[in-house]
């Protein structure tokens, strides 16, 4: 049985795609509920708010941001095209897109979540995703692809800073600064930054350069836009807290 849920937008104008080049764009997380599918969907509206970009935002993990984000209730009345069922079928997916509040939704819908892609569906998915900014959550990888991530024109790291979560991702974390001396590219955040955590510490056991701080939003606030089938960057203390690291985070990506 659904839960019942009211569907709030807020206010936007969108833009015309205008076809420019993609950027794709990797967000994997060390440790399980960093909060890659947060940030994905929170720097999606944060790009599309200034006008200048067309985000898509892509689901190449286990996925969970169709329901989170109320996917059903947006579209009703008008089709969600289901592009991990076409790949799962070998079905045409060129031109299909699925746009709400100026982005491109390639989310897992719930009929589909069983439904693992290989290497290659995943590099076709994204070649067929409308949009000029890729963002790819690949939250839920059991270990990280790096042919994948090799794919990406930029990774995000995103990282807990819960103790008990760095360890339990640190191995992870060697490997992606492994791939940072490959690529000679890698945004760190840090999410959920509060005061609790011992900042001095966090930076000596990490050991990377310019972190981006995300603090650590009300659970209040994620739950109210969960409730209004939001994303949580439109409920207004979130656009509060997020807007400067978003920025910073926006401009490391295409500057």
């Amino acid at each position: 049985m659904p839960v019942e849920r009211i569907l709030q937008r807020e206010a936007f104008q969108p833009e015309k795609y205008d076809g420019m080049d993609k950027l794709k764009v990797g967000i994997i997380g060390i440790s399980a509920g960093a909060g890659t599918g947060f940030l994905a969907g929170c720097l999606a509206r944060y790009l599309a708010n200034t006008g200048k970009y067309n985000p898509a935002v892509v689901e190449l993990g286990k996925g969970s941001l169709f329901d989170s984000f109320g996917m059903d209730k947006r579209f009703a009345g008008r089709q969600y095209f289901c592009f991990y069922q076409a790949l799962d079928e070998n079905k045409k997916m060129r031109g299909m897109r699925n746009m709400d509040e100026g982005i491109n939704w390639i989310l897992k819908s719930t009929e589909e979540r069983s439904i693992k892609l290989s290497f290659e569906q995943k590099l076709r998915l994204i070649s067929h995703t409308i949009g000029d900014v890729i963002l790819c959550d690949m939250s839920g990888e059991s270990e990280l692809n790096h042919e994948l991530l090799m794919s990406m024109d930029q990774i995000i790291t995103v990282i807990d800073p819960m103790p008990s979560k760095m360890l339990e991702g640190y191995q992870a974390l060697c490997s992606l600064k492994f791939l940072e001396t490959e690529r000679g590219d890698m945004i760190y955040v840090i999410n959920k930054m509060n005061r609790g955590v011992n900042r001095r510490q966090l930076l000596h056991f990490l050991k990377i350069r310019k972190p981006v701080f995300i603090p650590l939003v009300n659970p209040e606030s994620i739950y109210t836009a969960e409730y209004n089938c939001k994303i949580p960057y439109t409920v207004s203390e979130v656009k509060k807290e997020l807007q400067i690291p978003l920025g910073e985070i926006a401009a490391a990506l295409i500057f």
